[in-house]
């Protein structure tokens, strides 16, 4: 009987460690990435605009968020839901969005994921997103006070801010949940 519960505890134990490491095996894809969209109606008319997606949640290899994009003839930002997948050779990536269509994607780097939406029928469009995780980066030197090689501080930090949101509040002047190309414009004209 002890020797069937120590061994039950062992494969226990084992099953436990090899399930972390096997979720510990997908990429960390939380963040604001933005970046260059490419796209092309049915009829030829090539665009070119830019994207924002916020990944603001993950489990292991499942993720979600939301995208925001300025589209032509609009005057407000857009923003769209969607939910997604890591498949399971870490590298690509599978979107249901929010309200209609499917993204696909690779992550090509560390910090960079290039994306593609196909739409058919009436609204036959395709558009190719290249995107960059947004960071900031803070720095300190080595300080070394009184000659004796003992360093006060060191150290490097990179922040992959959630900030898409608080910066469509900071530019919306009006307050009114909108956000239109000239506040877009007025803000960054600002920063």
């Amino acid at each position: 009987m002890k020797k069937l519960i120590c061994c039950s505890l062992v494969a226990l134990v084992l099953m436990a460690f090899s399930s972390s490491a096997f979720a510990a095996d997908y990429p960390e894809v939380r963040g604001t990435w933005g970046g260059i969209v490419k796209l092309i109606t049915k009829d030829g008319d090539v665009r070119e605009n830019k994207a924002v997606f916020v990944i603001n949640k993950q489990d292991g290899a499942v993720f979600s968020g939301y995208k925001i994009w300025f589209a032509d003839k609009k005057d407000n930002a857009l923003t769209e839901s969607f939910c997604g997948i890591i498949d399971a050779d870490g590298v690509k990536l599978y979107f249901a969005e929010g309200e209609d269509g499917y993204t696909q994607g690779t992550i090509t780097g560390k910090q960079t994921m290039s994306l593609y939406y196909l739409e058919s029928g009436r609204k036959a469009k395709a558009i190719y997103y290249q995107l960059e995780r947004v960071r900031f980066t803070r720095g300190f030197i080595d300080i070394d006070k009184d000659g004796n090689k003992t360093i006060i501080r060191s150290e490097i930090v990179n922040v992959y801010p959630l900030n898409a949101e608080r910066i469509m509040r900071e530019a919306d002047l009006n307050k009114d949940g909108k956000l239109s190309k000239k506040e877009w414009e007025t803000w960054k004209s600002g920063k």
